[in-house]
């Protein structure tokens, strides 16, 4: 069973999508980095939302509501 990459589109993405993303996830986004998830760090500052998804071997996806 092959599992299919959830796509991360900034202008259209909400907190409760973001906060159903887990680790072992496979993301992608807009600009084409994609990867499985191996840690994530969330950290609410100044009425913002920072969402830090840690990838395996392809960096790191930031998104910020």
């Amino acid at each position: 069973m092959e599992k299919t990459a959830t796509f991360i589109k900034r202008a259209s993405i909400n907190v409760n999508q973001l906060d159903s993303i887990k680790i072992g996830d496979f993301l992608s986004d807009e600009y084409g980095k994609s990867g499985k998830v191996c840690e994530i760090e969330k950290i609410n500052r100044s009425g913002e939302f920072h969402y830090y998804f840690k990838l395996s071997k392809s960096g790191t996806i930031l998104i910020i509501l």
